[in-house]
């Protein structure tokens, strides 16, 4: 069976988890790149809090051009983290 990725909008803190470690981004390096304080890194992980739009926007983004790429399944309910090593 081929399940088909397409580039996903949408992002839980695993996936970010997964991209920074997968990236071997440490928490300091990922909140440098995204211009946030390192407990925000930590909380968005972890998942405690509500994080604000424009939070997420910044940490995908420093993640994507470090190299993640955030893809989801056919029926939508699958996310997958894809790496390239730069």
């Amino acid at each position: 069976m081929n399940v088909t990725f397409t580039d996903s909008k949408f992002i839980e803190p695993r996936h970010i988890r997964m991209a920074r470690s997968g990236l071997g981004l440490s928490v300091r390096d990922l909140a440098e790149l995204a211009g946030v304080n390192k407990a925000t890194i930590v909380r968005l992980e972890a998942g405690l809090h509500p994080a604000r739009s424009a939070t997420i926007d910044a940490v995908r983004s420093a993640l994507e051009q470090a190299g993640a790429t955030f893809l989801t399944g056919e029926d939508q309910g699958t996310i997958a983290v894809s790496v390239e090593l730069r």
